[in-house]
């Protein structure tokens, strides 16, 4: 499933090299560029079809993305099949937009994309906005389980990153975002450390657990999470601002004060700074 997270990723990005580095040499590819329909076999030809697909169109999503993972899961085939979900809007160079909703299928075999197949049907725009709405976060019907992390480099300096929506929208805080269905808890916190800062961690030990619920002026409950942190230590990667946040940076831990973190997230950093990470 990283495999293909991975792949979004580099479509949002419009990032060529880091797109065709996740294909297999040998590698085919069905149906999956929004104006061709064609099967194509090998590496080189799918670097070429990408190449125009890039320069024909442009995202027309927030941040210039072109596509919203609604969903992503393993296909039980026992050959390695990974099934994502999405929403797609893209402009031409014309200034034509094209919506589209449909999925994709990836068989993934040593790490690399050996399959790649793509089912989408053109929809209206309201069509994406509703699908892409986060109605099961506001209101929900019970509490959603989050996972965060204190991440130290090896200066022992923390990770803190500005949130870019609700509901701390504009805010200092530790990193981490909502468990998917189907993942363990620390895979969790890997891949949304990954997505949110481009780093790489080790997961220690659990900080602590605790409930954030936030109300609205009517006193209705807005947002309810139970929060799991943990403690994690960088081991690859490149630092850079990703998916739901604005900004991610290392600070000491006795600089934290302008940025003005919640006493909640200051005393997990606190207590995980008492805790042994492993080194791998």
């Amino acid at each position: 499933m990283d495999v293909a997270r991975a792949f979004h990723r580099a479509v949002n990005d419009a990032n060529l090299d880091a797109l065709i580095a996740l294909y297999d040499p040998h590698c085919i590819a069905e149906h999956v560029w929004i104006d061709s329909h064609d099967v194509v076999e090998g590496r080189d030809h799918v670097r070429e079809r990408w190449e125009a697909d890039f320069a024909q169109f442009r995202g027309a999503l927030a941040g210039g993305h072109r596509m919203d993972v609604t969903r992503v899961a393993g296909i039980e085939t026992g050959w390695g099949w990974v099934r994502s979900e999405w929403v797609q809007s893209v402009t031409a160079g014309n200034g034509a937009s094209r919506d589209s909703v449909g999925y994709s299928h990836f068989w993934i075999e040593d790490g690399l994309i050996r399959r790649h197949r793509t089912i989408a049907k053109e929809v209206d725009r309201s069509v994406v906005a509703a699908v892409r709405a986060p109605s099961e976060r506001r209101y929900p019907t019970r509490p959603l389980v989050g996972i965060g992390a204190v991440v130290f480099s090896d200066a022992g300096e923390v990770l803190i990153v500005k949130r870019r929506h609700e509901p701390l929208a504009g805010q200092w805080s530790l990193p981490g975002g909502m468990l998917e269905l189907g993942e363990t808890l620390e895979a969790g916190v890997v891949r949304e450390i990954e997505e949110e800062t481009g780093l790489i961690v080790t997961v220690g030990d659990v900080v602590e657990a605790f409930d954030r619920i936030l109300l609205d002026d009517d006193g209705k409950v807005r947002y309810h999470f139970v929060l799991i942190d943990y403690v994690c230590r960088v081991r690859g990667g490149t630092l850079r601002a990703g998916s739901d946040v604005a900004e991610a940076l290392f600070v000491r831990p006795d600089a934290l004060g302008p940025y003005r973190l919640t006493g909640k997230a200051a005393d997990v950093i606190e207590r995980a700074m008492r805790i042994t990470i492993p080194l791998q």
